[in-house]
């Protein structure tokens, strides 16, 4: 069983990052077959816009954004839509677009945009038209998280580097392979504030390399510096981090803009850059394969849509006491196991687990030691929300405040009861969610 210390609301789990954090950022695999979801982020799937036989090429548009909260979806190959069906991704079944890829990878970007001569509406506007989502993990159409209401009053960008998931170095690599990109990406997004006080580059104090890596890009920038963060989990979660860059609480139900600050993922930043520099949509990711299950553990570039089997080959595939497979990190991940689950934009890490490194006790009956209560970082009561979900009272669980949870997994990963309270929880959101749509 994994071992833990306890914080006050923040635990340490083993950081288990150096099998990989000092391995170059490689090319992936190619494959026949790419699998594109047309729901890769928060909110509703893009609407279907391409018909099986279709010619494509990388950047092709095969999803459109069908509502504020949704995301484009571009083919990361070129060649065949074949076919489009139900197909199991991370989530669940899903409505997918099959596309045989012709190896020629033939683009079809857009035209780059000076930015330095564009409106904040321009740039909000390629953004959203490359399809960038959130892609530490939340999938947030980032168009949307860029044009609050209150763009005005926002006088502080926080670049998150905080990686804090366990065995995770995809945004660590990004860091120290694109630095001067990142640098870019963020006087583009200064150009949307003009009430833009400073910008934070928020990396953990023990990533050396990665301070002094960035240190050195902002030189010439002095309203760009670098906050050294403690090496504690949930660090990289938004609230959180905005408590300890600067100072301000973002109460339940309130947005980072609500206190004049807006977050953006190292790996999103990157995505950004590429979008206005180079015209490029939101089809390739950084990607960690990396756990004692795999025999070569890599950091990848690998293109959305690329199947699992192709970089569990690459990696020389599993050893045969793999236990589980994570799709993201150890704390906020989703279990998966099928060959031909997608890469998807939000796949930030994918781990193949031994038994000695994974948590697989069974559930026992809850012993009211209120641990989940006492590591939550958002305050919540866990337990209870649980508990609520499992009566089928899920306005109880709204009530609780179901839909404030930032999904860390501290709850889940402390229970000595071994209860899936992060799971439970999400079903809970999913459910708040489900109600809220029948209204």
């Amino acid at each position: 069983m994994l071992s833990f210390k306890v914080g006050r609301k923040t635990i340490d789990p083993p950081v288990r990052k150096e099998r990989t954090a000092e391995l170059p950022i490689e090319e992936a695999a190619e494959s026949e077959l790419y699998y594109f979801p047309l729901s890769m982020h928060i909110g509703k799937p893009a609407d279907l816009v391409v018909e099986v036989g279709d010619q494509v090429k990388v950047g092709t548009l095969l999803g459109k954004k069908s509502g504020p909260i949704s995301a484009n979806i571009h083919s990361s190959v070129s060649g065949e839509v074949i076919a489009i069906r139900e197909h199991t991704t991370v989530n669940g079944r899903e409505k997918t677009v099959v596309v045989q890829n012709d190896h020629n990878y033939t683009e079809d970007f857009a035209t780059p945009i000076n930015w330095r001569l564009s409106d904040a509406q321009t740039i909000i506007d390629r953004v959203r038209d490359a399809g960038i989502v959130g892609m530490g993990g939340a999938t947030f159409p980032t168009d949307i998280k860029l044009s609050p209401k209150n763009a005005s009053t926002i006088d502080t960008i926080i670049v998150n580097g905080a990686e804090c998931e366990s065995y995770s170095t995809s945004d660590y690599r990004v860091m120290m392979a694109y630095s001067a990109q990142l640098v870019d990406g963020l006087l583009v997004l200064e150009k949307l504030y003009p009430g833009l006080k400073h910008s934070y580059i928020a990396i953990e104090r023990n990533e050396h390399e990665c301070v002094r890596n960035m240190s050195h890009a902002i030189k010439n920038h002095q309203e760009i510096s670098i906050e050294e963060l403690p090496t504690l989990y949930p660090q990289g979660a938004e609230k959180t981090l905005i408590k300890t860059v600067l100072g301000r609480e973002v109460s339940p139900g309130q947005l980072p803009a609500d206190v004049h600050t807006v977050v953006i993922n190292v790996s999103t930043l990157y995505a950004i850059y590429e979008a206005i520099v180079l015209g490029k949509p939101s089809v390739e990711r950084i990607t960690t394969v990396t756990g004692g299950g795999i025999k070569t553990a890599k950091n990848l570039r690998v293109r959305i849509g690329t199947p699992l089997r192709t970089l569990l080959e690459q990696c020389g595939g599993l050893k045969d006491d793999t236990y589980k497979m994570i799709h993201g990190g150890t704390m906020m991940g989703r279990l998966f196991n099928h060959p031909d689950n997608p890469i998807l934009k939000g796949t930030s890490c994918v781990i193949a687990l031994t038994p000695e490194e994974s948590q697989f006790d069974p559930e026992e009956p809850c012993i009211r030691c209120s641990e989940c209560l006492n590591v939550c970082p958002v305050s919540l009561q866990p337990i209870l929300i649980s508990e609520a979900y499992r009566n089928g009272d899920i306005e109880r669980a709204k009530e609780l405040g179901a839909l404030d949870c930032i999904e860390c997994g501290n709850c889940s990963y402390i229970c000595p009861a071994h209860i899936d309270l992060l799971g439970d929880i999400r079903k809970a959101k999913s459910a708040i969610r489900a109600l809220e749509g029948a209204k």
